[in-house]
């Protein structure tokens, strides 16, 4: 092993234990969480930018050691077949597993679960053993299964499960990358591996407004699984890293494309000085006014603080006269020519001092020596992960890229880098003004140029 691959893996390590003392040492009031353990804890929903940083880190060291110090036919073909872990969410979550887990908290016999669930019990045994082998359920006996902290996050009222169980039809999809990839025209939207899977001609948005009752189906479960998403990615860190306090009382922030108002919902929730509006396509919109909201935030309709209405972002401007556009993880879904339509749209009603923020990841390289990078300008500037990790985090910040190729299966969308945002944002007459960390995303603000 050479000198230099030594003095690697001996900072890994010390990244490692020190990143592990940083965790341990924010719950100095109480233990940190079991595995096993099914009672919630601070860690749970604990949003503090040192202590995700830890955790970010450490995951990026510990896959970056295993990966210098493991054989490459080991690691690489251990990723290859990781695609079987979300089929096997899948199943557990179709078929309710961990509802019927929560009944018996010591466990139950694999034949009692098959039986209960009405599914081949030794076929679920296999599955269930994969997942408890990377520690989502856990085996107390011989096919005895439990629940643990892990697998409770899929019981059917977490809206989490129901976003993970879109993911058994995006890998369909994935399995058709290669094809698109040798078209020519894969850069249409008509050609993305989705619609090569499912046949349609039209985007996967436009497909839930359809009006079929699989259509309908998938819409309204991906809109109401944003609500699992955001709890996952802690974005709810815009919260409390962007100064929406510092508004004055009536700001008006219009959540454009914002679904059935996911983030509409928290701001109005934490913030009295500002009023909301929701616009999105007329379904999304529906199922918010007529459903949603009326459940989850009835006093918001009562006083006015919420307005309703459809848009199609890509030929009509949002509503005229609000201080705060906010688009949240929406360019990711779609080309740069569309993107500079949606914003162009939006910069038609902007008021001289109002703004965009556009909420969303922002990919980094993975080479600390990136030219592209304006490494003067601090403004443009992305915190990079301590050497000798990989300046983006490495599997530590993977998610991000995970979503970028998700954008692409699904819509030929992708995420961008700050330089692709500013870049974008000004061919439709905006000026950059502001990056805000939130979390492990960021918020854009542009003004008018």
């Amino acid at each position: 092993m050479e000198p230099h691959t030594n003095r690697q893996i001996s900072a890994l390590v010390a990244l490692i234990k020190e990143t592990a003392n940083t965790i341990e040492s924010h719950f100095t009031d109480s233990s940190l969480p079991s595995l096993d353990s099914l009672d919630s804890h601070a860690l749970d929903t604990a949003v503090s930018p040192p202590l995700n940083d830890a955790i970010h880190i450490l995951e990026g060291a510990c896959v970056q050691l295993c990966a210098t110090l493991a054989r490459p036919s080991h690691t690489v073909l251990n990723r290859a077949i990781q695609f079987f872990e979300p089929i096997c969410l899948n199943v557990v979550i179709t078929f309710k597993i961990p509802d019927i887990l929560q009944e018996h908290p010591l466990g139950m016999h694999i034949k009692e679960i098959g039986e209960k669930a009405g599914v081949d019990h030794q076929k679920l045994g296999q599955i269930m053993r994969l997942l408890a082998t990377k520690h989502i359920f856990r085996e107390v006996a011989t096919d005895r299964f439990a629940n643990n902290r892990l697998s409770i996050q899929l019981v059917s009222s977490n809206p989490l499960a129901g976003h993970l169980s879109l993911y058994n039809e995006m890998i369909k999809a994935a399995m058709m990358t290669v094809e698109v990839l040798r078209n020519s025209n894969q850069k249409k939207i008509e050609q993305s591996a989705w619609n090569r899977m499912t046949g349609s001609e039209r985007s996967m948005f436009e497909y839930f407004e359809e009006g079929t009752l699989e259509s309908e189906r998938q819409g309204a479960l991906f809109a109401l699984g944003v609500r699992g998403w955001n709890n996952a990615v802690q974005a709810a860190a815009v919260l409390s890293d962007f100064p929406w306090g510092q508004y004055p009382p009536g700001t008006i922030v219009n959540d454009v494309g914002g679904g059935i108002g996911t983030m509409a919902m928290e701001l109005i929730k934490a913030f009295p000085n500002l009023l909301l509006k929701l616009q999105d396509r007329p379904k999304r919109i529906h199922q918010a006014e007529t459903e949603v909201w009326p459940e989850l935030l009835p006093s918001a309709i009562a006083e006015k603080r919420i307005e309703f209405k459809a848009i199609d972002f890509f030929v009509e401007s949002p509503i005229e006269g609000c201080d705060v556009y906010y688009l949240k993880h929406i360019l990711l879904h779609w080309s740069d020519e569309k993107c500079v339509r949606i914003l162009r749209n939006i910069r038609a009603v902007l008021k001289p001092s109002a703004c965009i923020l556009l909420h969303d990841y922002v990919l980094q390289h993975t080479n600390r020596d990136d030219t592209r990078t304006p490494q003067a300008d601090s403004a443009l500037t992305l915190k990079e992960a301590p050497e000798p990790l990989l300046p983006n985090y490495g599997a530590g910040h993977v998610r991000q890229y995970n979503l970028d190729i998700a954008a692409m299966v699904l819509l030929n969308g992708r995420e961008r880098t700050i330089e692709e945002f500013v870049d974008i944002a000004g061919k439709a007459d905006l000026r950059f003004a502001k990056l805000w960390h939130t979390g492990e995303m960021a918020v854009l603000e542009f003004h008018p140029a």
